[in-house]
């Protein structure tokens, strides 16, 4: 996948921003491209990094981003907030959990995960991460 992020690298105004993003402060906020550009930029920043979010505005916008993320890197997943509607819950309760509890097994057991989520997702309670390997049952 270095073949995505090579003709970033000639750019000069990218090399700028990747240092300021090795300084692992702050948010980064970019204006004037198209969203799959967007998403090739997420992916190049943050090449180097084991755990990367991309929280975005919406759930529509989420899935968006990981349907494009997935072609670039394999290890993506999908954190969907919680639904709030009633009616819908019965509907697709339990997916959503499945989709949530991926999430969850594959920041224990890989090195390299990516979790694209919307705003409503990220701010989520979850207890920290060891915390949840301690509550963890095998079977």
């Amino acid at each position: 996948m270095k073949a995505f992020i090579a003709p970033l690298m000639e750019l000069a105004e990218f090399e700028t921003v990747q240092k300021k993003c090795k300084k692992k402060q702050g948010i980064f906020q970019f204006a004037g491209c198209v969203n799959s550009q967007k998403t090739h930029m997420m992916y190049a920043l943050g090449d180097g990094f084991d755990f990367k979010i991309i929280a975005v505005s919406s759930e529509m916008k989420a899935k968006q981003i990981y349907e494009e993320y997935r072609f670039l890197d394999n290890n993506v997943y999908l954190y969907p907030a919680k639904d709030l509607l009633f009616y819908q819950a019965d509907l697709r309760g339990k997916y959503l959990l499945k989709q949530r509890m991926e999430v969850f097994q594959a920041m224990m057991e890989q090195e390299n995960v990516t979790v694209v989520t919307s705003f409503d997702g990220f701010m989520d309670y979850l207890l920290p991460k060891e915390e949840i390997q301690k509550q963890v049952l095998y079977i």
